[in-house]
C-alpha cells in the first residue's frame, strides 16, 4: 500500500522500506494441491519514499523500488527443452522496479472531514521486462522487475483519532493501461485496508490492520486471457514500532494470510515481513 498523507508546508519526509515474501505452497482456488515441482519463490524488495509539502493541503511524493526475485523448481526429465535431463532450474532477476510518482491533496469538499486525503499518481515503466534464464530464454512476466506499462493509481484514505487511539480506512487502485512490448498486460489491482493504531507512549506504538486485495486476470498475446493469474487475498497485519527521536521512527509489519482464493493453480504466500524507517525535517 502506498504511503498517502499530506504533510506540513516545507516539510520533507524520507522513508526506507524493506519487504520479504516467501511463496512455496500451491493452491487451486482455495484448495491446497501438491507442489509436484517443489517450486519456491523468494521476493525481496526495498524502496525509497520521498515526499515534500508544497502547501498545507498539497504534497508531492515519489517511490523508487528495487527488487530481487528468485524462483527455483525441480524439473522432471524432458519437462524443459533447454534442460532436458531435468533437475534444479533457477530464474532470477534483480534491479530497479517501476517508479511511482504521487500527488497527495485535500480538496475543499473534504475540509470538513479532517484526516481525509486523496492521492493520484502514475506508475512508470522503469523496471526491466527483459530478464532471461541461464539459457538466454526470457522467462515469465510474473518474475520480471516491472510491468512494462504506464498506469494511473488512485487512493483515498481517512484517519480519525481519539486520544492515543486512531482508526484508518483506505482504498487503493491501479489500472493497467497497456501491454508490455511482449504483448502481456497485467490485471487491475484493488486494495482495501482498515486498521487501528495505539500510541502506548511517546516512544512506542502498535496496531493491526485488515487488508483485502483483489486483482483481475492478466492477458497475453494482445488480448488472450491468462490462466493462473489473479485472485483474492485477505491479510491480517500486526504492526509495531518506536520513535527513536521526534522526527525518526522504526516500525515492522507482519502480514499474515487469512484467505487466499486464486484463479486456477498458483503459488501462494507463506508469510511476509516488512520493515521501515521514516525521517522528517523542515527545509
Amino acid at each position: 500500500m502506498l504511503q498517502n498523507s499530506v504533510i506540513s508546508q516545507g516539510q520533507v519526509v524520507l522513508s526506507l522500506n524493506y519487504e520479504y515474501e516467501f511463496l512455496a505452497e500451491t493452491q487451486f482456488g482455495m484448495d491446497p494441491i501438491p507442489n509436484i515441482n517443489k517450486e519456491q519463490t523468494w521476493l525481496n524488495s526495498g524502496s525509497l519514499f520521498a515526499s515534500y509539502g508544497v502547501t498545507e493541503g498539497l504534497s508531492i511524493a515519489a517511490v523508487v523500488p528495487f527488487r530481487n526475485i528468485t524462483n527455483d523448481k525441480y524439473l522432471f526429465p524432458g519437462q524443459h527443452e533447454d534442460q532436458y535431463e531435468g533437475g534444479k532450474y533457477t530464474r532470477h532477476s534483480a534491479g530497479m522496479g517501476d517508479i511511482v510518482l504521487l500527488v497527495n491533496f485535500v480538496p475543499n469538499i473534504l475540509l470538513k472531514l479532517p484526516g481525509t486525503v486523496i492521492t493520484v499518481g502514475i506508475k512508470l515503466a522503469t523496471g526491466s521486462v527483459h530478464a532471461v534464464d541461464q539459457y538466454g530464454t526470457r522467462f515469465s512476466d510474473l518474475l520480471q522487475l516491472g510491468t512494462g506499462s504506464y498506469d494511473p493509481v488512485f487512493s483515498i484514505s481517512s484517519t480519525q483519532s481519539w486520544n492515543n487511539l486512531s482508526v484508518t480506512g483506505s482504498f487503493f487502485t491501479r489500472f493497467t493501461m497497456q501491454e508490455n512490448p511482449y504483448g502481456y498486460k497485467y490485471g487491475d489491482e484493488f486494495q482495501t485496508v482498515l486498521g487501528t493504531d495505539y500510541q502506548h507512549s511517546s516512544r512506542f506504538f502498535g496496531g493491526v490492520s485488515l487488508n483485502h486485495v483483489f486483482t483481475t486476470r492478466d492477458t497475453f498475446g494482445y488480448g488472450k486471457v491468462a490462466r493462473k493469474r489473479g485472485g483474492k487475498w485477505f491479510y491480517m497485519a500486526p504492526r509495531f514500532g518506536f520513535n527513536l527521536k521526534d522526527n525518526l521512527s522504526l516500525e515492522a509489519r507482519i502480514p499474515i494470510p487469512l484467505y487466499q482464493n486464486v484463479n486456477e493453480s498458483q503459488l501462494v504466500s507463506d508469510y511476509q515481513i516488512q520493515f521501515g524507517t521514516s525521517y522528517h525535517f523542515d527545509l
